[in-house]
């Protein structure tokens, strides 16, 4: 089963069963080309909706996986069907057992340099078939990013995972994959950290109810003002509905 593009608000989400996924991802590395991953959450798809790079970069990605309750929830109140919806750190385990089963490569790029150490250990233990055969911290100045640029195209990974530090995120993997070999490309937020130890992931709890969110609201209260956030996305999702957008 290859996945289903769909719009919710305009934006591009793709619905695909967790069972199939990793099969789809088997036949990308084998085939070749380019392919960016995207995890799509709620605060992503505002950012798609008011900046166009942003958006140009999800309608180009090859996947848009949903990780937010309120994309899979409006899209079943619009009608659209039910959308599975991805844990981020599953689906980022689920991608690098792809890239290891197939014997593939990686690179890391993102993070401070002792953290990205740390989670280049960790991640060795944990997949051991898996070739990182390169990795450059975060957070680097604009005149360091053509030799960045350079030492991934010459280390030809697979699987080009980035972290922290990159600015742009998702955008700056668009703007530069053409520079890349064939492969898979992927942003995500804290994985590097959570791998370092660093940081604690979202619990398995937590993340079913949809409250990833409003995880540390105790220490960090201002996290509530999310819920007119919450508000604005119900909001859209009527008004699309009722003009069947």
């Amino acid at each position: 089963m290859k996945p289903k593009r769909i719009r919710f608000l305009n934006v591009p989400v793709d619905n695909i069963d967790k069972e199939s996924l990793s099969v789809y991802l088997e036949e990308l590395l084998k085939n070749g080309g380019q392919h960016q991953i995207v995890l799509l959450s709620t605060k992503k798809l505002f950012k798609a909706r008011r900046n166009k790079d942003y958006f140009r970069a999800l309608n180009e990605a090859t996947l848009v996986l949903p990780v937010s309750t309120g994309i899979t929830k409006g899209l079943k109140f619009q009608k659209k069907g039910d959308v599975t919806r991805y844990n981020p750190y599953e689906l980022i385990i689920r991608i690098f057992m792809a890239v290891e089963k197939m014997n593939k490569t990686a690179y890391l790029l993102g993070a401070h340099q002792d953290d990205l150490k740390e989670a280049e250990k960790n991640i060795k233990i944990s997949f051991p078939k898996l070739k990182i055969i390169g990795r450059f911290s975060g957070y680097f100045k604009k005149d360091m990013e053509e030799n960045v640029v350079l030492a991934i195209k010459k280390s030809a990974p697979a699987l080009l995972f980035a972290g922290r530090g990159i600015k742009g995120a998702e955008i700056w993997l668009a703007e530069h994959k053409k520079n890349f070999n064939d492969g898979l490309c992927l942003y995500a937020d804290n994985f590097l950290e959570v791998f370092a130890g660093r940081e604690k992931r979202v619990s398995k709890e937590i993340f079913n109810m949809g409250l990833e969110n409003m995880s540390g609201v105790i220490y960090k209260p201002w996290l509530l003002l999310r819920f007119f956030s919450f508000l604005y996305l119900k909001f859209l999702t009527l008004i699309y509905r009722i003009r069947k957008l």
